[in-house]
């Protein structure tokens, strides 16, 4: 529990920093926000090492992902965090076949390097895997919310660095004004889920 504890503490301290230029503001809390259908594929359309990366990121997000909203829309007791899951499983669904799109089309590898050092610039490779899911499958009823809210308040911070850096040194504009609905959207649903844990 304290880990889970430790990952709000962090995304505590996350958001609260300034969205980067162009980026729209968090939507209130009362709103379950959950991004937009991201842009179109141009296979056709330059990029670079840094798209690549950004999407490989994204992509291996996604699976573990998945697997924590699917039981938090099936076990949690609050209705507005079953909505919450339910709405960012659908979304992500649809970015992660957007996001193979354009990697199948530049002909780049689905999988980021699984080599740790080569992640270390940007946050490391997913921290979410197959531990956490057990972690969330073995919590008791009364510590589900929080066990749910904690895990995916440290998943989503982890796009929006990523998000951020493919800002910082992306080239396909497709692929940027992703990243900057994917900075957005993630930033607005960490600031629900805390206070949603704070509540």
């Amino acid at each position: 529990m304290k880990r889970f504890l430790a990952l709000a503490a962090v995304a505590a301290l996350f958001a609260g920093c300034d969205a980067p230029p162009g980026v729209a503001p968090a939507v209130p809390a009362a709103s379950a926000p959950t991004g937009s259908a991201p842009p179109a594929v141009n296979e056709s359309g330059g990029h670079n090492a840094t798209d690549v990366m950004f999407l490989q990121m994204m992509a291996a997000q996604y699976a573990p992902a998945a697997e924590l909203l699917k039981i938090g829309a099936e076990r949690s007791r609050n209705q507005q965090v079953r909505d919450l899951a339910a709405a960012m499983d659908v979304t992500q669904a649809d970015e992660l076949k957007t996001v193979q799109a354009w990697l199948t089309g530049w002909q780049q590898p689905l999988v980021p390097d699984s080599n740790p050092d080569v992640h270390a610039a940007h946050g490391g490779l997913p921290a979410t895997g197959a531990e956490e899911v057990e972690a969330l499958r073995a919590a008791k009823d009364a510590d589900f919310d929080q066990v749910l809210l904690n895990l995916l308040i440290g998943h989503q911070h982890q796009a929006v660095e990523y998000a951020r850096l493919e800002l910082s040194g992306g080239a396909n504009p497709q692929v940027l004004e992703f990243a900057t609905r994917v900075d957005s959207s993630r930033t607005a649903q960490v600031k629900m889920m805390l206070e949603l844990v704070s509540g």
